[in-house]
């Protein structure tokens, strides 16, 4: 656990690991926003699934990236011996939401819609987005925490801490119990709300659709 832990202060000092947190969900983000666009353009019409799906591969990206930090900062893992270890030997010596929904073809969007449909359909995107802030903010927030632990695990995993005496599940492991929660809370929300607009209006298939043919009525 000591040796965990001088590890994890390491990295915590060498990075800001916050502002890289940010980064990774920003491009989470965007990879979520062309995945919608990308099914989109396949004919998959039912926007929950469509948006569930979309959070579920923006995810993965998500899990991607972050391995991907583990590169960046640690080389893949600390590098240490067979018999001793130096938390200075960490090979840390590197330097340091976009339009999610598509317009309506033939026309821009009026946001004087009724208070019946358009009304509900402006609520429940906020919901939506207010969700995606506050996991995100969460993400970040748990940083210190999330990425770090990773980092330990890949090494654990990859032999190189042989001198940590602990069970590893696994860096894969580590970073879903970390982060299932909040991946629940945007899949349930996303599913709940492209469903929600397009019960309201059948023939829209993204969100700006909805909210423009609440508009017509």
């Amino acid at each position: 656990m000591a040796l965990r832990n001088k590890i994890k202060a390491k990295l915590l000092k060498q990075y800001f690991v916050r502002f890289h947190m940010s980064l990774i969900l920003g491009a989470t983000i965007a990879s979520g926003v062309l995945i919608d666009k990308g099914l989109l353009y396949f004919g998959f019409d039912a926007m929950g699934w469509r948006y569930a799906l979309s959070v579920l591969g923006a995810y993965g990206v998500f899990f991607g990236l972050v391995r991907l930090w583990v590169w960046y900062a640690a080389g893949v893992a600390p590098r240490v011996g067979d018999v001793d270890f130096d938390p200075g030997d960490l090979s840390l010596g590197r330097g340091g939401a976009s339009d999610l929904f598509d317009a309506p073809v033939g026309g821009g969007i009026d946001l004087n819609v009724d208070l019946d449909e358009g009304f509900w359909i402006l609520i429940v995107l906020a919901v939506l987005v207010l969700v995606i802030c506050l996991a995100g903010g969460y993400l970040i927030w748990m940083a210190p925490e999330i990425l770090p632990e990773v980092a330990i695990e890949a090494a654990i995993g990859a032999g190189l801490l042989r001198q940590v005496k602990t069970d590893s599940a696994g860096w894969a492991a580590r970073l879903l119990w970390k982060t299932w929660i909040p991946l629940a809370c945007v899949m349930g929300i996303a599913l709940f709300a492209g469903a929600f607009m397009q019960s309201a209006c059948p023939d829209a298939k993204t969100a700006r659709g909805a909210l423009y043919c609440a508009s017509q009525r």
